[in-house]
Order: structure tokens, then C-alpha cells, then sequence
């Protein structure tokens, strides 16, 4: 039995060779390769594996000769060892020649000869300091962060293009004594800055510093005040400061109780802002929302990827056209009725709600759309998608309540109408909700035969009792 599996083993080995040689076009071995195709086999390897470089350099002399004559692959210096790799990093920026270099330092070199360490990192890397293109200090101790930046406070850094600094959480930092030190760059310059990260470090000085960015992420405790129309108050500044800001991230790490104004902040508009990232409690985020016109905003997220909830209450804000809608460009709107499942519908809600449709008119790019704990008043507001969002591709009802699918059925079609939108965009449904919820529906469906029809189908996945999915037909 093993000698006939060797015997196909070698049969198949030989025909291979032998078409090989029949047919050498066939053929071609990793040698042959261009090299700007191994350039990009290796460039994205690199940026996933840190010494990918010397591996390859290991490999034969053709691939360490495409190492070493391109620099970028050797411009990641990462200090995050108990001991620092000097010498290693010497090398690294010899062959990287004048290519702009990445410096990344955390913790782990300062756990015992903290000021040794950081002193050879800072000799090492100051002699090409005007060729560095970012710089992340993460979680080191305060007076090694202080070391680090009073050492670069009269530099002149014109690569310099991405900040990335995080907060050390030891015993050694005092927040009350520490906040108005940190300036980076103070005497010197980083004029192509465009993109600060902080966590938990002072950021007044830097927003105020550096008017050029495009991306700025926050987080800090002390971002918000004491209530949400100064929160919101606390944006609008951030904004001003930075008119070509395409993207903010806004974190506050301390989620105590604000209290709220009657006073309502008037809106203020920023035309490059296309990515809002906010983390904190739903009532600020209504005010920030409620205060904001922002006409290239397309992504509203509570972290990247996931949509940020906001509340009904902010739909006769959106409803205003003055003399724009204040986001005509958002794709993806996650609303939000009641705050907890066991809250009741208020009359307030069912006010909001009906400026749901015009709010929908003032989004003619929205694909899609999540409405969450939201009382759609026996498929009123389902209606109204018969008349709004051309591009809508994906829906979902999360908890809500006066929905029925053949409502559902008659809006994908008249969507579809010629004489209505005309729209064929939809994709998908989701329902979410109880299970005897989602039983009801099931039960609707098998009695109208809305199961297999000509516009959906409608699934209930076996592992998600509480979930129907609606696939639209094309």
C-alpha cells in the first residue's frame, strides 16, 4: 500500500518536471520576478512583521540586495524591549539612508535604568531627528516623556508628520501637576504636522499650536465640562481652530454626571470635517449633534466602524435647512428613541418623530439606517422611505415597536416605482427583537405568504432566534 502511494507520488513528480520542460513558459521561479513586484510583496509584509527586513536579507543574495537598496523597508524603530536595541537601530537608520524614518517608544525600556535608556534612544535618533516622520511615546513614565520632549523643545522637525502620545499610568504622575507642561515642540517647529493622537495628555496647548491638521483624536477626562452645552461649546472651539480637519475623535475617560442648560448652543459650521468619532454619554452627544453643521461629514461613529447613536430628539435640528441641511453627505445614520428597553414612549418622542421624514430629505446619501427603541406608530414612519433616500442599501429595526412585514413589502415596492424614487438600491432588512416578537412576525409572514415573494425573502437565521433577516430581490 505505501509503495503505491510512493510509486503515484514519483509518477506525478515526473510528469511535473516533464511539462516543465515541454513547456518552460509554464514556469517561472521567484528569482524571475521583477523587482517592483517583489517590492510590493515585501512592502506589505513589512508593515505587518517589524523585522521582516533582516529576514528577508538572510534569504540570498539577490533578496539581500533588494533589502538593503531600499531604505524604506528600514525605517521602523521600535523601542518597546526591556533592553534598547541601539546598536541594531544604528544599522537600521544607515540603510535607511535619507528616507523619512517611524520612532515608536514605550514602557518597556524604563522599568530600571529609566534615564540611561532615554538618553541613548535621544542620541541615537537626534543626528537625523530632521528626517523623523512620526513619533509615538506610549504608557512611558512622566519624566521620561519630559526628558524625551525637552529634548526635542528647540528642534526643527520638517517631516515631522504624525504625533501619537499616551498617558503613563503610574504613581509618578500627578494630572494636577503635570497638565500645563506638556508643549512639545515649544521653541522649534513641526510645521507638516496633520495628525495628533493624545490619551490622557494635556491637549489645550497642542490644538491651539498646531492649526494645520487633518486628524485629531482626544482622550482626556477633563475634554467636557459641566454640562452639555458647554460640551458642545468645547467642539465647536476644537473645530475652529482647525479648519482643515477631515477627521475627529473625541474619548472622555471619566463618565460622571453632567449636568444640563436650558441654554441651547447656536450651531457653528466646518465644511472639511468628514469623520466624527465621539465617545460619552447620548445627551452630549445630542448637543454636540444639535450644535453642529458640518456639510462633508460622511462617517458618525461612537468608535471606528460602529455608528454612533444619537437621539430622536435631534431630528428638528436636522430638519433644518438654513439654508443647507447640516449633513447632506452622511452615509450611515444610527437613531435612537428610548434610552433603556423599559422606558415608555413619551410624548416628546412621538413630537421628534415627526420631523423624521424631512430630517431623511436632508440626507440624500444615506445607505444606511438603524432606528433603535423607536415607536414607528403602526408603520408611519416606514412610509415615509417610500419618499426619501434614493441610495438607502441597508435598514435595520432594532427593538421597535409597530412594525408589520407587509408594510415592509409595500414600501420596498412602491421604492421600486417608476413614478415614486424608482429606486432599486436596498439590499437588506434586519429585524431585532424578542423573540416572541420575531415569532409574530414569523407567524405574519407564513399567513401572508410574504416568505418567498418576487421583491424578499425573509430568513430567520437557526443560531439567532431574535433576528429576521429580509434579503431584496433585484
Amino acid at each position: 500500500m505505501v509503495t503505491d502511494v510512493l510509486d503515484a507520488k514519483s509518477t506525478h513528480n515526473v510528469a511535473k518536471r516533464s511539462e516543465a520542460l515541454s513547456f518552460p513558459h509554464r514556469t517561472s521561479h521567484i528569482l524571475s520576478l521583477p523587482y517592483d513586484i517583489l517590492y510590493l510583496i515585501f512592502t506589505q509584509v513589512v508593515h505587518n512583521k517589524h523585522d521582516f527586513p533582516v529576514v528577508i536579507s538572510h534569504v540570498c543574495r539577490y533578496w539581500r540586495r533588494y533589502a538593503f537598496d531600499t531604505p524604506s523597508f528600514w525605517t521602523s524603530l521600535k523601542f518597546r524591549k526591556s533592553i534598547p536595541e541601539i546598536e541594531k537601530y544604528r544599522t537600521w537608520l544607515e540603510r535607511s539612508k535619507d528616507t523619512p524614518f517611524d520612532l515608536e517608544i514605550g514602557w518597556e525600556p524604563f522599568t530600571g535604568a529609566s534615564i540611561k535608556h532615554v538618553k541613548a534612544i535621544i542620541r541615537l535618533i537626534f543626528p537625523h531627528v530632521q528626517r523623523l516622520r512620526s513619533l509615538r511615546v506610549v504608557e512611558v513614565p512622566f519624566k521620561i516623556r519630559q526628558v524625551i520632549f525637552d529634548r526635542l523643545n528647540n528642534v526643527h522637525l520638517p517631516s515631522l508628520e504624525t504625533l501619537h502620545v499616551e498617558r503613563g499610568w503610574t504613581d509618578d504622575e500627578k494630572p494636577a501637576l503635570t497638565d500645563r507642561k506638556f508643549k512639545p515642540f515649544h521653541h522649534g517647529d513641526a510645521t507638516n504636522l496633520k495628525h495628533i493622537v493624545l490619551k490622557g495628555i494635556p491637549y489645550n496647548y497642542v490644538i491651539h499650536r498646531f492649526t494645520n491638521l487633518k486628524t485629531l483624536s482626544i482622550t482626556s477626562r477633563n475634554i467636557f465640562g459641566s454640562s452639555h452645552h458647554d460640551n458642545a461649546k468645547a467642539v465647536q472651539h476644537i473645530l475652529s481652530l482647525s479648519p482643515d480637519l477631515r477627521s475627529l475623535h473625541i474619548s472622555r475617560d471619566d463618565f460622571s454626571k453632567r449636568t444640563s442648560k436650558t441654554l441651547v448652543q447656536p450651531p457653528s459650521i466646518h465644511s472639511s470635517l468628514e469623520e466624527l468619532v465621539l465617545s460619552g454619554p447620548v445627551e452630549d452627544v445630542n448637543a454636540i449633534v444639535c450644535a453642529s453643521v458640518l456639510p462633508s461629514l460622511r462617517r458618525l461613529y461612537i468608535q471606528p466602524g460602529t455608528n454612533l447613536p444619537i437621539g430622536i430628539s435631534c431630528l428638528p435640528t436636522m430638519a433644518q435647512a438654513r439654508p443647507d441641511y447640516p449633513y447632506p453627505n452622511l452615509l450611515a445614520l444610527r437613531l435612537l428613541g428610548r434610552q433603556t428597553y423599559d422606558m415608555p414612549h413619551s410624548t416628546a418622542d412621538a413630537l421628534n418623530m415627526e420631523f423624521f421624514e424631512k430630517a431623511l430629505k436632508g440626507l440624500p446619501q444615506l445607505q444606511s439606517l438603524t432606528l433603535e427603541l423607536v415607536d414607528l406608530e403602526n408603520n408611519k414612519h416606514v412610509r415615509c422611505l417610500t419618499r426619501t433616500c434614493p441610495r438607502l442599501k441597508r435598514l435595520e429595526f432594532v427593538r421597535c415597536s409597530g412594525l408589520t412585514l407587509k408594510e415592509l413589502k409595500a414600501m420596498i415596492q412602491i421604492r421600486r416605482d417608476s413614478k415614486s424614487l424608482g429606486s432599486s438600491s436596498l439590499e437588506y432588512m434586519h429585524v431585532f427583537d424578542s423573540v416572541s416578537e420575531i415569532q409574530r412576525l414569523q407567524e405574519e409572514a407564513k399567513e401572508h405568504g410574504l416568505e418567498e415573494g418576487e421583491d424578499f425573502t425573509v430568513m430567520t437565521p437557526s443560531i439567532f432566534t431574535n433576528r429576521i433577516v429580509i434579503i431584496c430581490k433585484e
